[in-house]
């Protein structure tokens, strides 16, 4: 993706940045195996998210990492994109053991030929700015995310 920069890549797993001085958006794709249909519940999507962010998205400070805020309901929406089961979750980020946090947009679909979970995560840290066009630019580039065969 054009100005993004490849943060982390592992297997299951890659962290896409883009960095620019008092913005920085962030670009998830995880994937992990499908177990059963309680995978697409928000309890469990959250606690994935967690489980990943934990390990891959650490903040400034040692110890320090990404997670949900859970001061605040997350927004989950079931959907179907191109003949395609998707479930949406809307809600806020913050570190855990740090200062930092702000919105994020996730998809989640069912690679059935795989037989896995595929995530594709957007989120925003801009503490003095208004984040709603950064928040569009993420949801365009999660429009345009599909699992091909």
């Amino acid at each position: 993706m054009a100005g993004y920069d490849l943060g982390v890549d592992t297997s299951g797993f890659v962290w896409l940045t883009h960095e620019v001085a008092d913005m920085s958006q962030g670009v998830l794709i995880y994937y992990y195996p499908y177990s059963d249909t309680n995978t697409f519940t928000p309890e469990y999507l959250v606690a994935k998210r967690d489980e990943f962010t934990r390990r891959y998205v650490p903040g400034p400070t040692k110890g320090s990492y990404m997670k949900t805020e859970p001061q605040y309901p997350v927004h989950f929406r079931e959907m179907v994109k191109n003949g395609t089961y998707l479930v949406e979750l809307r809600g806020l980020w913050k570190l855990e053991k740090a200062f930092m946090g702000g919105p994020f947009i996730s998809h989640t679909v069912l690679d059935q030929k795989n037989n896995r979970i595929v995530t594709v995560e957007g989120f925003v840290y801009a503490p003095s700015l208004d984040k709603r066009n950064y928040v569009r630019e993420l949801e365009a580039i999660l429009q345009t995310f599909e699992v091909v065969d």
